[in-house]
């Protein structure tokens, strides 16, 4: 990945903008030496968040067809059996004397 100083960055705004349009690769701003921010392609950006959608929506079916499978095997807990696992005692408050 690319990286430039932000002072750089900040003179040529339309030279870089026109490098991420052509190579739709990321380039790292730093300041001070140090990586401080990442500057992208739209496009770029947006495949990024298509794939991460279509990872989180992977996840979630197959959390659902793990929790459904643990249904049919009697995997499982009902309510009141939750309710009584995490119930907390009861203190006595103490009184003032």
């Amino acid at each position: 990945m690319p990286s430039v100083p932000i002072s750089e960055f900040e003179h040529r705004v339309a030279k870089w903008a026109k490098v991420l349009s052509k190579t739709r690769k990321p380039l790292e701003i730093t300041q001070r030496g140090r990586t401080n921010l990442v500057v992208m392609h739209k496009a770029t950006y947006d495949q990024i968040q298509k794939e991460l959608l279509q990872k989180q929506a992977l996840e979630i079916k197959l959390l659902v067809e793990e929790g459904e499978r643990a249904i049919r095997e009697g995997r499982y807990y009902t309510q009141e059996q939750v309710e009584k696992m995490f119930r907390v005692p009861r203190r006595r408050r103490r009184r003032n004397s």
